[in-house]
Formats: structure tokens, C-alpha cells, sequence
């Protein structure tokens, strides 16, 4: 808890929301069979071509810091899973992945296969929580690395990652969840599990999602993605990052995801993660390739990817 504790401190820096709000992407309304994505918050999308949808790390139950440090059970917020479902159109979706089992990527994703009649897809870990959350063993999936998971004109590849020394240099809640996860259980109980980065392949393009700011050297050998969806937070060198991932995809478009503060509602206007430093990853970005252009997005505004 101390080790948590020592990472968030937060705070919302001008600065950064400046930067943030200079890059947004501007709202666009293309034919239905664009792919479309919404920015959940955190590292949660929803993605949809019109004809299939689906969710990846979904997570819409967000408590007070005190309560995730001092071990509180954070039940799932029910009505705020059901509304964000209905706010991006996702009743039918067809799939919720999970890259890793953190509680602030997997807590909520077992009750949105709940009501959507999705499959929740992921580690072992990840399903353990689908089965102390009571989701029949038919609505689950269990993927290892390298595996393609195809829904409609989707294909989705399992890449092996790591997850970043989050927390004062050490990956937090590491271990795996052998047994059913009875909820509401404390952030803690929420263990990494596999920890996947996800390539998802369109006739009308790619991109990549990383839950975490960690990876694993050469883990993006001979693919391409024309954008990366790239969790910020808890990162430990940017160019770094950068060159294992979005210059091995040769990626043009980079979206930062997983910087806003998680730790208070959705319904209240957005701060940033004080660590995330919106500022740096822009700056270094731009010296260490001006070709990349970085975009931000609105929570829970639909936006295209792919027209």
C-alpha cells in the first residue's frame, strides 16, 4: 500500500491539460462502416466498424485513492457499467479483452460480458475473475501469447509483454489469480496475471493497444500498426518506449492513453496522473521523431480511426 501510495500523488498540472487539450481529436462522423474508437478513460476502448464491437479494458468503477490503498472491496459500479455501455452503443458487443488483471483494467470487465452476452477473453488470471463473478465457463476465453482471437472483420493477436515498474521501480501486485475472484475484493486481489499487448488487424487498418508503459525488447518484430494506443503512465524512459514500440510498428499516429486520474468519477471534469508528465512524452516524442503525430482524445467521444 505504501509503494501505491508513493505513486499518486495528484494533481492536476496546467501545463499538462494544456498540452492534452491542444491535441485533441476533433469529433468526426464518417460513413457506418468506419472504425470507429471511444477512450473510456484509463486504458479502456471501445471499438466498433458499425457491424461488430468490442471492449478492451473497460473500467468505470473508480474509488477515492484512500480507499484503493487501505484495502477497501470495490464492489463494481453496476449503473455506471450499464450507462457506458449505452453511451457508446455497445449493447452487442461481442467481446470484452483484457490485457492484464490489474483491477483498474479487469475489475468491471466481467460484468460488461455480463450485459452484453460478450466473451471475456484473456489470461487465466483474467477468467478467474469472470468465474468469481459468475460468468459461465462458455462466455470465457482463455488466449496465451501469439494466439489470434478473429471476431467479424477483426483479427486480434496476443502479444507476450511486460508490465512497467509502476510503483518506485517495481511492478505492482505481481502473481497470478488461481482461484475464482469472489467480488467485491480489494485492488490488491486484482494480481498482474499475463500481461498481453493487443494488435488488432482491419481491412481498414491497424493499430496496437498497450495496457501497460512496459515491453518486452524485439516483442514487435515484423509487424506494422498505423497507430498504437500507448499507456503513458508509469513509464520508464519515453524514447525508449518509443523505440520498441511505435518506431518497430512505424506507426504515424500515437495515442496516449492511461494518464487521467482514475481515482476520481467519470462524471467530473478530467485531471491528470501528476507522474504522467503530458509535457515530456510530447516533447520528446516530437524531437525524437517530427513524423509521429500525437493525438489525444475526449473521454466518451466517438471518434475515427479508420474512415
Amino acid at each position: 500500500m505504501l509503494l501505491l501510495f508513493g505513486f499518486i500523488f495528484l494533481g492536476s498540472c496546467t501545463s499538462s491539460m494544456d498540452v492534452y487539450k491542444e491535441k485533441l481529436f476533433s469529433a468526426t462522423t464518417e460513413s457506418d462502416s468506419a472504425v470507429r474508437v471511444v477512450w473510456l478513460g484509463t486504458a479502456g476502448l471501445y471499438v466498433s466498424d458499425g457491424e461488430t464491437g468490442f471492449f478492451i479494458d473497460p473500467f468505470v468503477s473508480r474509488y477515492g485513492v484512500l480507499k484503493v490503498i487501505c484495502g477497501f472491496s470495490l464492489p463494481p459500479m453496476i449503473p455506471e457499467i450499464q450507462d457506458c455501455i449505452r453511451k457508446v452503443s455497445g449493447a452487442n458487443a461481442r467481446a470484452v479483452i483484457v490485457s492484464h488483471s490489474h483491477y483498474d483494467h479487469a475489475l468491471d470487465a466481467p460484468f460488461f460480458a455480463q450485459k452484453t452476452g460478450a466473451v471475456l477473453v484473456g489470461s487465466a488470471s483474467t477468467v478467474q475473475i469472470g468465474r468469481g463473478a459468475g460468468l459461465p465457463e462458455k462466455q470465457m476465453q482463455v488466449v496465451q501469447p501469439g494466439e489470434h482471437y478473429a471476431i467479424g472483420h477483426f483479427e486480434i493477436t496476443f502479444i507476450k509483454s511486460r508490465h512497467s515498474k509502476a510503483v518506485l521501480g517495481r511492478i505492482p501486485w505481481p502473481g497470478e489469480i488461481t482461484t475464482p475472484l469472489i467480488q467485491p475484493a480489494a485492488a490488491s486481489d486484482y494480481r498482474l496475471g499475463e500481461t498481453f499487448t493487443i494488435h488488432v488487424a482491419h481491412p481498414k487498418g491497424s493499430f496496437v493497444h498497450m495496457g501497460s508503459a512496459g515491453f518486452i525488447e524485439g516483442m514487435f518484430a515484423g509487424m506494422t500498426a498505423d497507430t498504437i494506443f500507448l499507456s503513458i503512465a508509469g513509464r520508464e524512459d519515453t524514447r525508449e518506449l518509443l523505440g520498441q514500440s511505435a518506431a518497430v510498428l512505424q506507426s504515424k499516429q500515437i495515442i496516449p492513453i492511461h494518464f487521467d486520474n482514475f481515482f476520481q468519477p467519470l462524471d467530473k471534469e478530467m485531471t491528470i496522473l501528476w507522474g504522467a508528465d503530458l509535457p515530456e512524452f510530447f516533447q520528446t516524442t516530437a524531437a525524437f521523431d517530427p513524423d509521429m503525430v500525437v493525438r489525444t482524445l475526449s473521454i466518451g467521444q466517438a471518434t475515427v480511426l479508420f474512415p
